[in-house]
């Protein structure tokens, strides 16, 4: 079994949540939010850990995200 940090399960709950996350100002945020959820250089660092791609300003999750554990 795959075990994630917290950090990630909710960056990654919330990608599932809404579809995508959005990059605005160095800082990732869900939809319609104000508040970010984590930074760009955090973001980066799932893109290379396969959890997230990214695309433009859009970070979705990942083949390998999307069959992340809850």
């Amino acid at each position: 079994m795959l075990v994630l940090s917290p950090e990630v399960r909710r960056i990654v709950r919330r990608a599932r949540l809404y579809g995508y996350l959005i990059e605005r100002n160095d800082k990732i945020y869900q939809l319609a939010t104000f508040h970010p959820i984590c930074t760009k250089a955090f973001a980066l660092r799932m893109v290379e850990g396969g959890w997230l791609t990214k695309n433009g300003d859009r970070y979705e999750l990942s083949a390998q995200g999307r069959e992340a554990p809850d």
